[in-house]
């Protein structure tokens, strides 16, 4: 049987769902959630951005928080996310794999992907549907099937 399974995800969830063929019935076989992803940088660092002088004169200004935090949660959580997959497909779980992620997810998706999962990925969409319907997530693997 060839089961195709679908990973629907951005910073703060990722949802995989199955399929006999696509574009087609997709039932949900799991989700997984990051809480971090959907928090604003200002809220995972524990102090406001520090001040600094100018070198010339007496203006103050107030640094730039950290952006790093939320590119290290998202890597965190891409690999969480990578390594279920791959400890799925080693069980025969799914045979083909279509990625429909947001743009900055598939990113790292595409570079923590190798090996025999990698040979798997049919598709990729970069796209955030995770807060599409069902119906939604069809049709816009529909779409991107059909431009093929």
């Amino acid at each position: 049987m060839n089961m195709i399974w679908i990973l629907v995800a951005n910073q703060a969830e990722a949802q995989i769902y199955s399929a006999n063929r696509l574009p087609g019935g997709l039932t949900l076989v799991r989700t997984l959630t990051h809480a971090e992803g959907a928090a604003h940088a200002r809220d995972l660092t524990s102090d406001a951005p520090g001040r600094m002088h100018d070198r010339m004169g007496s203006a103050r200004h107030s640094m730039e928080p950290d952006t790093g935090v939320k590119q290290q949660g998202r890597r965190r959580f891409v690999k969480e996310v990578v390594d279920w997959l791959k400890a799925a497909h080693l069980k025969g779980e799914f045979d083909q794999l279509v990625l429909l992620c947001a743009p900055a997810v598939l990113g790292e998706i595409r570079k923590a992907v190798a090996g025999d999962l990698k040979k798997t990925v049919i598709k990729e969409i970069p796209k955030d549907v995770v807060a599409q319907t069902l119906d939604k997530i069809g049709e816009q693997l529909k779409r991107s099937f059909e431009l093929k």
